[in-house]
């Protein structure tokens, strides 16, 4: 095994384990995740101001719930003040719980109430309040809407999940259990800067279920009203169980996978900060085995069901160590359909993400549909960090901003909606190179300022072809201004140049503190066609923000 880490713990998504009459049971779970210890002169206090913004257009009555664990072991509530309550103790029958509820902001407003020092989950629902039981010591019973029988199948909800604790605040959405009535989800840091993430595209969540429809096999895992109205898209980890999805719809990858690492081996790397740590998996009498960097075994799996596969338990769970390091990485490979196109995971790259004919819909269309890119598709969607979670060591606010079904949603006040993952930034005004990360420059090939000619990186020169005036939201050289080819938002468009027309394909902000151009249209950054190493005569294009060398600039 390895040797112990750092590490420090926070939430992470999951699909909900511990049934009890067919109902979730909430169970706190961790992940590892390397931090700064925060100093005594930033302590996180003991409650934080938590926002809630209703841009819904809808004129139900919202009500929120703040759940979970302070740290204690015991779960329980808190109120609008901050206050933990922990649920009663009861016997082994479950009951009702006492009504946690706060009345939320209605369509138009904001609430401002205090969250407390603990992992759990927000809790929203729209017109009517949620069902939530007790049994036994305390635990909790939570909605299981895959369960036709749960008195919150029909009821219009979603939750945010979060920890705050003296190392700051995580907080993320998730679409894990369904994707559902749209939000994000946000934290202001010390210096003010609003960092958010879980918005989609306008009309995204519409846009989603329009593409689950049209692929065979995906259509059936919307979720409606006795009215007929969309209540919810059910994740596939879900819907098999529940008869809306084919239970060996992955099957025929992973039958492919198996028969690959027959015949050769694959390297898991599960951990960027300690590249060095890798495990070598081989397929044997039907087994995967793996063993570390000494030859020595370190665990096996099955052939995976695709029920283990959505899960990411059963045949491919995961504990919190490096056989559930390994598992993870598996699991997101099968979800990403990445096993195949490369003998080293997770990599580096997302470009060949649900590239496969057989891959996870579900999680793939939902990616896209995101402003920027990220979302809790699966459990270990935080693999290669393609999750929507933002975080800060240091927080002096949270905010959930309950967002509109249909059209375009607004950034929560003071962000970029997620795009730069570093709050809204004006972009630098001035004439001058704009610079890769190697030191290279952004150039006009040939200085030729025809319509449409792509975008490269080279040597710098100090030409004209590589001058650039940074105006208003606009980057422009040779008289004309860096575009995105057709207004398009998705991950690989060509970035070129284009005669000026004040249209959203040719708008850039600039995020100082990751150094990324972002075209707030598609929420996706400035980035060098193929990545690192980055090279001379390297095109240019829009991809999902990930922070990598890439797509960082200065001018």
């Amino acid at each position: 095994m390895s040797p112990a880490r750092s590490r420090t713990r926070r939430l992470r998504p999951r699909r909900l384990l511990n049934t009890i009459a067919a109902l979730g049971v909430l169970a706190i779970t961790a992940t590892a995740l390397v931090v700064a210890q925060p100093s005594p002169a930033t302590a996180v206090p003991a409650t934080i101001p938590l926002t809630i913004t209703n841009d819904s257009d809808r004129g139900d009555q919202v009500f929120v719930y703040v759940l979970g664990d302070p740290g204690t072991g015991r779960l329980g509530w808190s109120d609008a003040a901050g206050t933990f309550h922990p649920w009663p103790t009861v016997g082994g029958t479950p009951v009702d719980a006492p009504d946690a509820s706060i009345a939320g902001p209605a369509n138009g407003q904001s609430k401002t109430i205090q969250l407390p020092k603990m992992s759990g989950r927000v809790y929203f629902s729209y017109g009517s309040k949620l069902s939530f039981k007790i049994v036994n010591d305390g635990r909790l019973v939570q909605p299981a809407v895959q369960d036709p029988s749960d008195p919150n199948r029909n009821k219009l909800f979603s939750w945010t999940e979060f920890t705050l604790n003296d190392d700051g605040l995580w907080i993320n959405s998730t679409q894990v259990d369904f994707l559902s009535a749209p939000y994000q989800t946000g934290l202001r840091k010390a210096d003010g800067t609003v960092i958010s993430t879980g918005m989609l595209k306008p009309d995204g969540y519409q846009n989603v279920v329009n593409a689950l429809a049209g692929t065979p096999g995906w259509g059936n895992l919307a979720q409606r009203a006795p009215d007929g109205s969309l209540l919810r898209v059910l994740a596939p980890s879900h819907a098999i169980g529940t008869g809306q999805l084919d239970a060996n719809i992955l099957a025929g990858y992973v039958d492919r996978v198996w028969a690959k690492y027959a015949n050769e081996p694959l390297t898991v790397a599960p951990y960027s900060y300690d590249p060095a740590a890798r495990f070598t998996g081989r397929v044997v009498n039907g087994v995967m085995r793996f063993t570390n960097s000494s030859g020595a075994f370190v665990t096996e799996f099955r052939k995976p069901s695709s029920d283990s596969i959505f899960g990411c338990y059963n045949d491919l769970a995961a504990p919190n160590n490096d056989i559930g390091a390994i598992a993870r990485t598996l699991c997101a490979g099968f979800h990403r359909s990445t096993l195949l196109t490369t003998t080293t995971q997770p990599g580096t790259s997302t470009s060949g993400f649900y590239q496969e004919s057989v891959t996870d819909y579900y999680s793939k269309y939902i990616h896209q549909q995101m402003a920027n890119g990220k979302a809790y598709g699966f459990a270990f969607d935080d693999v290669l960090a393609q999750e929507s979670l933002v975080h800060d060591g240091n927080p002096s606010a949270a905010y959930i901003q309950l967002d509109p079904f249909q059209g375009a949603a607004t950034p929560i006040a003071g962000s970029d909606g997620g795009g730069g993952d570093g709050g809204t930034s004006p972009l630098p005004q001035g004439t001058g190179a704009v610079r890769a990360a190697n030191g290279m420059c952004v150039d006009v090939p040939w200085a030729d300022s025809f319509d449409g000619n792509p975008l490269q990186i080279v040597n710098c020169s100090g030409n004209a072809a590589q001058t650039w005036t940074r105006s208003g939201s606009t980057i422009g050289a040779l008289g004309r201004c860096m575009d995105v080819s057709g207004g398009s938002t998705a991950d690989g468009a060509v970035v070129q140049l284009w005669t000026c027309n004040g249209t959203a394909a040719q708008n850039w902000t600039y995020q100082s503190a990751n150094r990324t151009l972002v075209n707030p249209q598609s929420g996706k950054c400035l980035t060098a066609v193929g990545g690192t190493p980055l090279h001379d005569g390297q095109r240019l294009e829009i991809r999902s923000c990930s922070g990598g060398e890439a797509q960082r600039w200065t001018f």
